[in-house]
């Protein structure tokens, strides 16, 4: 027994060391490092800023594909903890609290306490009806705090004054790429552990792995949890970036885009996330001015267009091609 368990450990980590290798993995790692190094060459601030952005949506996208893309529980709930995230670091920053790692450290563990809320009661439920009670999230959540604002005495418009989450949109890029190089890895990691195992088991078939007598309940919760804390992270930076939280942050261009992503980078593959995010929302800073409102209709086409021409997004080719290029047989 004592032997069987030491090799299936000996198994876990060869895998997890071959995944590491990857060469697409190792390129996005370099893509993400070369990015305040691309800002700092030039002098447009708007680039350093539209690169900050992405680097938040993709935290949004890596936190949306560990969670439904693994598990296949589509969770349309992401504006409502990336508001209480923003709402949080607001909220404590207008109360004097303007220490930045200790504002998003909050945030984070704000959106770990509401993902794990939401979580318990919900994840009982399957397919339509867990997906109805996470798109109704943020209608909620807004109503709600729409509804309490005046009574708990808050500014009528919003929190203004955040500090901002560095001095520089350089520097802000800086700390942004390294939270996604962190959030990737740590969850490439878990996509490749046993845990990962799991997760993709529930997509492929959740009654198989029961009928396994593996309980599957604390594995999306704990999924589902975590990639809520990333989100509740990624709304005190955004909140930072503009140094203003409000209403605003519990919008459905926060859970539009992360699908968006996504679908473009491939489902439940982590990785194309990075690549996919910068593309999405470099395009976007470029079509807006042009098509202003409607650039949301058009992302929504394009959708559309890769859930029924390209399913599987851009990594699963681009793999195919490296095996093929390194004399692999494709798969």
């Amino acid at each position: 027994m004592a032997a069987e368990v030491v090799r299936r450990a000996s198994r876990g980590r060869l895998r997890l060391l071959r995944a590491l290798r990857d060469p697409v993995f190792l390129a996005t790692l370099v893509v993400l490092a070369a990015l305040p190094f691309l800002a700092g060459t030039t002098s447009m601030s708007s680039l350093a800023l539209s690169l900050t952005l992405a680097s938040i949506y993709i935290l949004l996208a890596l936190a949306w594909d560990f969670s439904s893309g693994m598990t296949g529980y589509l969770n349309f709930g992401l504006p409502f903890f990336f508001g209480v995230g923003a709402l949080t670091a607001g909220y404590l920053s207008w109360h004097g609290d303007r220490d930045v790692p200790f504002l998003l450290l909050v945030a984070f563990g704000s959106g770990l306490l509401g993902g794990f809320l939401f979580s318990v009661p919900t994840l009982r439920l399957r397919g339509p009806y867990f997906s109805l009670l996470s798109f109704l999230l943020p209608f909620l959540g807004t109503d709600f705090v729409a509804a309490y604002w005046v009574q708990l005495h808050w500014p009528t418009e919003g929190f203004y004054g955040l500090p901002f989450l560095a001095p520089t949109y350089g520097g802000m890029l800086l700390l942004l790429v390294i939270a996604d190089a962190v959030v990737l890895v740590g969850f490439f990691v878990l996509r490749n552990s046993h845990f990962g195992l799991i997760l993709r088991g529930i997509r492929d078939d959740e009654d198989a792995l029961s009928s396994q007598g593996i309980s599957t309940f604390p594995y999306k919760v704990v999924a589902f949890t975590l990639a809520s804390g990333v989100v509740g992270f990624a709304g005190a930076c955004y909140a930072m970036v503009n140094t203003y939280s409000g209403i605003d942050a519990f919008g459905f261009d926060f859970i539009l885009f992360p699908i968006l992503i996504v679908l473009l980078g491939g489902t439940g593959e982590l990785v194309g996330s990075v690549g996919a995010g910068l593309i999405v929302v470099l395009i976007y800073e470029y079509f807006f001015p042009i098509f202003s409102d409607l650039t949301l209709l058009l992302f929504v086409v394009a959708a559309i267009i890769l859930v029924l021409f390209v399913p599987h997004g851009i990594i699963r080719p681009l793999r195919r091609f490296i095996r093929f290029m390194t004399t692999e047989e494709p798969t």
